[in-house]
């Protein structure tokens, strides 16, 4: 599965059908510490004074040098707009004055993840003993999915149970804190491993995470990338917005007010139509829940 950084690439690829904005670009010729003012570039004409991302960094450009091949960063100006100071190699890329930078793209693709109305799955395991009225569950715990016991054989099966409840305000013993607990009402044989499955909100991702870390399946990678391509489209500039990849004639003509407006509704048709359809095979896959309280 994809990690956060290849996410970000692939929606910055996708923002590139919907957006006129083209951006320049450069890379370093020679590498750079975090606290350098000065970088050596291959091209300063594709640069001017203003924001410049450079990988994952926003750097504040306080003058081109053409005669000397270099950019000189104003005073404070790394790590800009949020982002923060890095060394980089020589042939990174620059993009000057980027629409969206990689790590606006990030936050859009995270928070879509902790928006998103799916659930990621999780299970937990404990020792039925006897004698415990309720066990705690864990705490990003949300709704059960099914419960069941292991059989003491060789079999490995793992037995149905039917018989249980939940209790939302379980005050933990020795604490003030309260949990989420299940309590048996169909008892195991005491010793064995009692599994609960379990629904919980998917988690957001740092770079070098693969798309599992969140819990959500692998096959709704694109709706997150709608969700951050929705959001972050919808906060363009009108002129700088049209619905398909724009040809040269399209370039020369003026956009009407409120296509950004427009072109955002659209994406986001597409990405309720995913979501419905991720939200359709969850549902088949992991919420059919048996549960008698009586």
């Amino acid at each position: 599965m994809a990690t956060l950084s290849e996410l970000t690439e692939q929606t910055l690829i996708e923002i590139g059908a919907y957006t006129r904005n083209q951006e320049s670009i450069t890379v370093l010729t020679q590498p750079a510490t975090d606290t350098d003012l000065v970088f050596t570039v291959d091209e300063t004409s594709s640069l001017s004074r203003g924001s410049v991302e450079i990988g994952d960094e926003i750097v504040y450009v306080k003058k081109v040098n053409a005669q000397s091949g270099t950019i000189a960063i104003m005073p404070g100006g790394r790590g800009w707009s949020g982002s923060t100071a890095v060394s980089h190699d020589a042939l990174t890329i620059l993009r000057n004055n980027p629409l969206f930078s990689r790590s606006q793209i990030k936050r859009a693709i995270n928070d879509t993840i902790v928006g998103i109305d799916l659930m990621s799955m999780g299970s937990y395991d404990f020792v039925f003993d006897g004698s415990t009225f309720a066990y705690v569950l864990p705490a990003d715990f949300k709704n059960v999915t099914g419960v069941s016991w292991k059989l003491p054989d060789t079999t490995g099966i793992w037995d149905l149970i039917r018989h249980y409840r939940i209790d939302r305000n379980f005050r933990v013993a020795g604490s003030d804190v309260t949990r989420c607990a299940i309590v048996l009402d169909e008892a195991p044989m005491p010793g064995q491993i009692v599994r609960v499955q379990y629904a919980r909100f998917p988690s957001p991702l740092t770079d070098a995470q693969g798309f599992a870390t969140t819990g959500l399946p692998a096959s709704s990678q694109d709706v997150i990338r709608l969700g951050a391509l929705w959001r972050l489209v919808s906060t363009v500039d009108p002129g700088k917005v049209v619905a398909i990849t724009p040809s040269s004639e399209v370039l020369d003509a003026a956009v009407q007010p409120g296509q950004s407006t427009a072109t955002a509704r659209y994406i986001y048709q597409l990405f309720s139509v995913r979501l419905a359809e991720e939200k359709s095979k969850q549902m088949i896959n992991y919420m059919s829940v048996i549960n008698y309280q009586r």
